[in-house]
């Protein structure tokens, strides 16, 4: 079983007809995973507010990506730990979320709100179309998000390591220019399909009777995808607002 995610790409499993997965399990994981990481990442932005301690929003930002990234990796290759990692990785998720929204609240005022609605209004869509069918989770399709998401993350781990190393960035594509603002639009329509790719991960593992701890890292797949999402609308809201 295959799942083309950011952070999940390929988890291999054997199949359970003792106990298996169910879609409705899943569901209820990645459901109490969001609402984890919601509360931690509401909780953080309301304190950094009330304290005005603008050094926790950047700890938590950095903090949360790292360590959410960390666990998502073990979790990928160790699937049999997605049951005690997951948690922990809704924390680090919530760290994160906190973090960035403050950053951006104060850069851009009422972007984070504008954000969170537009991830909630196309999850919603994205679960439409993958459920009439209208997009079909096929090889072809696959492959292609796969192939664009592998791109991004290429294009935005190196542009981690000249910030961090040289103090710059890649010419273009993380300024505030057509051309910036095309590329962050690009980053989240990928996101966006993601969701298929996860939907049917679910639907995929439960019809092949995968292990019960594969609910707990389709939830930690889901939830990374969404919050790849509101980071995504995050940046292409600045920038239009920067614009």
């Amino acid at each position: 079983m295959q799942s083309n995610n950011p952070i999940l790409t390929r988890v291999e499993v054997s199949s359970d007809y003792a106990q298996p997965m169910t879609v409705q399990g899943a569901i209820q994981k990645s459901v109490l995973l969001t609402v984890i990481a919601a509360v931690v990442g509401v909780a953080l932005f309301f304190y950094t507010f009330l304290t005005g301690n603008g050094s926790l929003a950047y700890a938590g930002a950095m903090v949360g990506a790292i360590g959410g990234f960390i666990i998502a990796l073990v979790a990928t290759f160790k699937p049999n730990l997605a049951r005690v990692l997951a948690i922990p990785y809704a924390l680090f998720e919530g760290a994160f979320l906190g973090g960035i929204s403050v950053i951006f609240q104060l850069k851009f005022p009422g972007v984070p709100l504008q954000a969170l609605l537009a991830t909630f209004v196309t999850t919603l869509v994205m679960f439409g179309l993958y459920r009439f069918r209208i997009i079909r989770a096929t090889e072809k399709f696959k492959s292609i998000v796969m192939s664009a998401t592998i791109a991004i993350a290429i294009v935005f781990v190196v542009q981690f390591i000249m910030r961090m190393a040289f103090g710059s960035s890649i010419p273009f594509l993380f300024e505030t220019s057509a051309l910036g603002i095309g590329f962050a639009a690009f980053v989240a329509v990928i996101a966006s399909l993601n969701l298929i790719l996860d939907f049917d991960l679910i639907e995929n593992g439960a019809a092949q009777n995968a292990p019960k701890s594969m609910e707990w890292l389709c939830g930690i797949a889901l939830l990374a995808t969404l919050v790849w999402m509101y980071f995504s609308f995050l940046r292409l809201l600045g920038m239009l607002q920067d614009d």
